[in-house]
């Protein structure tokens, strides 16, 4: 019986209460894979925000964090605190676990 070889990459993901990381392993080594939006003041972090707009866009990090003024109704900072329990967020008339 041959066997097959598989490559294993690892994701790894720092979820913070107010700012998360995420990090790979591959080929040996592990990479911080930068934000997307680019260097933020913590460098390769970005927020732990996650915003729902009226109009039902999605957005993570800085843009959720941006708009959260305007939008607080759709806006969730520290979700890691609510993270086991039986929480659900209530955003536009939609609730989300």
């Amino acid at each position: 019986m041959s066997k097959t070889k598989f490559q294993k990459n690892v994701l790894g993901i720092d979820l913070g209460t107010t700012n998360s990381a995420a990090a790979i392993y591959e080929g040996g080594r592990g990479t911080v894979i930068p934000s997307a939006e680019g260097p933020t003041m913590a460098g390769k972090m970005f927020p732990s925000v996650i915003a729902v707009t009226k109009e039902g866009q999605l957005l993570v990090g800085e843009p959720a964090k941006r708009q959260a003024t305007a939008n607080p109704e759709g806006t969730i900072f520290e979700i890691k605190r609510k993270m086991g329990t039986n929480y659900k967020a209530k955003i536009h008339g939609k609730e989300y676990t």
